[in-house]
């Protein structure tokens, strides 16, 4: 993304150098480094998540330009929607085909293993628009999380009424 390499060296350091210690029955236990990420609270983490969650959305618009996945157009200038991202929630627009879902499981996966952060599959839903159910759900098990109908809530906003 063009940061200097002086800047990665200070990230870097931020994020090799943090130490912390537990409180137990309210006494501090010895300080040790943790292994992963910044400490609870540090005002770099909005920063840094803001930066992958770019790289994702990026890594995205590249993939459909490139033809693995489609979105959707709006109107007939051909405005094109792949995704949106609200914080940490992402919604993926996929054409409705078996090989575009799995380039979509690939992409997260890549992303996965380069970013080292996690898709909760938990909390993953697969919604088909006038999609069989029965192919929905087998799609919904390629990438092991849940499929969905319409109407269903997102954001806490009702979609499909």
């Amino acid at each position: 993304m063009g940061f200097s390499e002086l800047w990665c060296s200070w990230i870097l350091s931020c994020l090799s150098s943090a130490v912390i210690s537990v409180l137990v029955n309210g006494t501090p236990t010895r300080v040790f480094g943790i292994s992963r990420g910044l400490r609870q609270g540090c005002p770099l983490s909005p920063m840094l998540f803001n930066i992958v969650a770019e790289a994702l959305s990026s890594l995205l618009t590249k993939a459909v330009s490139n033809g693995f996945f489609s979105g959707f157009n709006l109107g007939a200038d051909g405005l094109g929607i792949s995704h949106l991202q609200f914080a940490d929630d992402l919604v993926i627009f996929c054409g409705r085909s078996e090989t575009q879902i799995r380039n979509v499981i690939r992409l997260l996966r890549g992303f996965e293993v380069a970013a080292g952060l996690r898709v909760n599959r938990g909390k993953s839903k697969l919604i088909g628009i006038n999609i069989e159910d029965n192919v929905v759900s087998s799609w919904a098990s390629l990438f092991h999380c849940k499929n969905e109908k319409f109407p269903c809530f997102y954001l806490g906003l009702s979609l499909g009424h």
